[in-house]
């Protein structure tokens, strides 16, 4: 939990600032506010604080001076100063004494979430800087990672940019390298990452940290043999200091200027799954990627029934017996495709659990290896058999979802399909639950549900037999008269004239 203080004047500042960040995450914790520095300093500087944001200007003692008097309590504490003008000056002094963020008034509202979430991430991490120049490149990563991820306006970038005295380099031919240490074999604290960092920052103006604390380098060279002589003195300096085989290299494609750098990350974006059919220490690039001549061979029913039928043990010889046959094809499998099974079982096991489902994606497309990947869907697997052991004679939340919906709009198209994607559910999944649960297939108990409202309006009303097909979600005519037989042995007419001689 981020434990933060609001240091400001303004007491409309203070409410809104208070307001953004508890809509934003309630388990953020605000441990107080204060008028001006002095205030925040006798008051807060003994208790815990991950976070302050500031005002710069303020009576008794501003912002920077309260940042002074702070970092001798609590130094490892980060600070966001808010600032009410271009004031470069006292910028240049926050950096020097150490800020993650500047932020004009009034306020931008998504720079802040980013800024505080970027915040959270360092603070989770444990991420102790070090060195005299470690509060200027904080601050300077953080410009570049929203630049990167197209966060950030023309105008200001070009601000940073005179600010942190970067290269524009328009004419130059440029690409972009990740270097991504591979999970749980480098100390990304460790003094001999610190150095290499160092190393590659006097080397490459455009290196950063990303939130992650993984390396991105811009190069840039006069020409195309340039590029590629960089990224061999790059491979060769890490693998000199941490061997290259404990990192992944992606690289993207070559461009020209630094403008390109943000298109460059999308294309390595596009990369990152091909880490999972990769040796790390090879590059990866478009370029380099061979031909997938192994695709998973998935049966959506099989897996499908085991879920319905509550069978674990079926469930996780599936599981095993799908990575087996993966890893015995790994590196001529499509990475893309094994994601999109994977996705798809997650899609089966979220129940209609939007937020759940959107951190298994965001997890199974994040895994750099196959063992990451097979730990997040037992991580998936477990609790779905556990929430699952409900009362054989209730209906699963879902299926009751699906049955209240045919009730109040039973008159609209709709199918396992439509119905899967509008209640994020995988649809053969869906199917076969709902014929477990309901006793019989979607589709019948639909065209039942019609059929009988149907037979209440003929009944009950003079309306021709073409309204009454549409008013009970039929368009085609010869389709309603074919169902209606089939449920009641009778076209809709003869059965409005055998329940008038009744």
């Amino acid at each position: 939990m981020l434990k933060m203080l609001l240091v400001d004047d303004e007491p409309l500042i203070v409410q809104g600032l208070q307001a953004v960040i508890q809509e934003f995450d309630e388990e953020i914790e605000i441990i107080g506010t204060a008028k001006n520095g002095m205030e925040a300093l006798t008051h807060f500087a003994t208790e815990p604080c991950d976070l302050v944001i500031t005002d710069i200007k303020m009576p008794k003692m501003d912002g920077l001076q309260l940042i002074e008097a702070w970092k001798k309590e609590q130094p490892e504490t980060k600070f966001i100063v808010l600032s009410g003008f271009q004031e470069f000056e006292y910028v240049k002094r926050g950096l020097a004494i150490g800020i993650e963020n500047y932020l004009l008034k009034p306020l931008n509202e998504t720079e802040l979430l980013e800024t505080i979430t970027q915040i959270q991430e360092k603070v989770e991490a444990d991420f102790q800087t070090t060195g005299d120049d470690a509060a200027y490149y904080i601050l300077r990563d953080n410009a570049l990672w929203r630049w990167l991820n197209d966060r950030i306006g023309m105008e200001d970038w070009k601000e940073r940019m005179a600010l942190y005295k970067m290269p524009l380099a328009k004419e130059m031919r440029t690409a972009l390298v990740w270097i991504q240490p591979v999970y749980g074999q480098v100390n990304r604290t460790a003094d001999v990452w610190r150095k290499l960092q160092s190393r590659l920052r006097a080397e490459y103006p455009f290196m950063l940290l990303n939130p992650e604390e993984e390396l991105l380098i811009g190069l840039m060279a006069e020409d195309d043999a340039g590029i590629a002589a960089q990224i061999t003195t790059v491979y060769e300096e890490i693998g000199a200091l941490i061997g290259v085989e404990q990192c992944f290299f992606l690289m993207s494609e070559v461009g020209t200027g630094t403008a390109y750098f943000p298109k460059a990350f999308r294309e390595l974006e596009q990369l990152l799954q091909e880490r999972l059919v990769s040796l790390p220490g090879t590059l990866i690039s478009a370029d380099k990627i061979v031909p997938h001549r192994w695709r998973p061979n998935f049966s959506q029913h099989q897996l499908a029934r085991a879920l319905v039928l509550q069978e674990k043990e079926k469930t996780l010889e599936w599981l095993d017996s799908f990575f087996s046959e993966w890893e015995a094809h790994l590196y001529e499998s499509d990475p893309h495709q094994v994601i999109r099974v994977l996705s798809e079982v997650a899609l089966m096991m979220s129940e209609s659990d939007p937020e759940q489902l959107l951190k298994a994606i965001r997890r199974l497309d994040g895994a750099a290896t196959p063992c990451e990947l097979k730990t997040t869907m037992l991580e998936l697997i477990h609790p779905f058999f556990d929430r699952n052991q409900h009362d054989d004679n209730s209906k699963s939340p879902i299926i009751q979802k699906i049955i209240s919906h045919v009730t109040e709009h039973f008159t609209e198209g709709m199918s396992l399909k439509t119905l899967g994607a509008k209640f994020h559910i995988n649809a053969v999944y869906l199917g076969q639950l709902f014929q477990k649960e309901v006793g019989s297939h979607f589709t019948d108990y639909l065209n039942q549900y019609r059929v009988n409202h149907a037979k209440e309006v003929l009944m009950t009303t003079k309306q021709p037999v073409t309204a009454i097909a549409e008013e009970s979600g039929y368009t085609d005519m010869a389709y309603f008269y074919r169902q209606f037989k089939k449920y009641t042995g009778y076209t809709p007419n003869g059965f409005r004239k055998k329940e008038k001689v009744q």
